[in-house]
């Protein structure tokens, strides 16, 4: 793995996390972004937030800018211009079983939390501020509902996410596979696991992005920290894990870059576009 890439280098698409990856320790995205964004979409050159995150919520942060192209729900909907170009709903007998188990395992006493997130909105039943505090950052279009099974049952469900308190990764994510049903689980953070359409991930999306729009992969950068931004790494030729990733991350990318709070996005793309930060001073 190396920290840099020789300059100059065809760059036609720009895709990244979210968390952990270009937002700061206070889930912002930094102030030095904006204006450098700016310039790459004047360069033509296209940026894609690439995130767990709903459409509607990454959308009220980045606005309508032409040359955005959203992969939200961990690749399940890719947005371009407020026209969806592929939505990857999970199979819907899936459904039941997994928010039976969760409430179930609420039941016998485990601090759990689902979404049944939406093409139109997320639902949710636990309405309690600790968990509606956990969810709102990531769902702006958001209903509290009696049952979610039948709140959902005229959307397009695109995964499922359950909230697990520290122990995603070791306790509800191998849980929910013994269930054994046609999906992929994925964790997505410390406290998120999504269950999603087998195959849906943010690396097809960003190879069907690729596809749609006539860019190829060594013409792709992507930037992640987590697990569920593995495949979009291996989608990208070139591939950069903030330093904070997780481990597996790291090893997986072809190239460090700074943290996020060290702004490592930022510091990477000017790397390779250095004329680019007289913009941001």
């Amino acid at each position: 793995m190396t920290s840099a890439i020789p300059v100059p280098i065809d760059i036609r698409l720009i895709a990244s996390d979210m968390d952990g990856t270009l937002l700061d320790a206070d889930g912002r995205v930094p102030d030095r972004f904006w204006p450098l964004l700016d310039k790459l979409l004047a360069a033509g050159i296209l940026f894609s937030p690439a995130s767990g995150r709903q459409y509607q919520t990454l959308q009220a942060v980045f606005g309508d800018r032409d040359g955005l192209v959203y992969i939200a729900e961990n690749g399940t909907n890719i947005v371009q211009g407020g026209v969806t170009i592929a939505l990857e709903p999970v199979v819907p007998s899936i459904v039941a079983p997994v928010v039976d188990w969760v409430r179930a395992t609420a039941a016998a006493g485990t601090d759990l939390g689902i979404v049944v997130c939406g093409a139109r909105s997320a639902y949710i039943e636990r309405a309690d501020d600790s968990f509606v505090a956990q969810v709102r950052p990531y769902y702006a279009a958001l209903e509290v509902v009696d049952d979610v099974t039948v709140a959902a049952a005229n959307d397009d469900v695109l995964k499922l996410a359950i909230f697990d308190r520290g122990r995603a990764e070791t306790r509800t994510g191998p849980a929910v596979r013994a269930l054994d049903l046609s999906a992929d689980v994925v964790i997505s953070g410390d406290n998120w696991v999504d269950i999603m359409r087998p195959g849906a991930n943010k690396g097809t999306a960003l190879i069907r992005l690729q596809e749609h729009l006539g860019i190829s992969r060594e013409q792709t950068m992507a930037f992640g920290d987590f697990l569920n931004d593995a495949e979009m790494l291996d989608a990208a030729g070139h591939s950069y894990a903030v330093a904070n990733a997780h481990p597996s991350i790291r090893k997986r990318a072809r190239h460090l870059a700074p943290s996020n709070i060290d702004e490592g996005v930022i510091e990477s793309i000017l790397g390779v576009f250095p004329e680019l930060a007289p913009a941001l001073a």
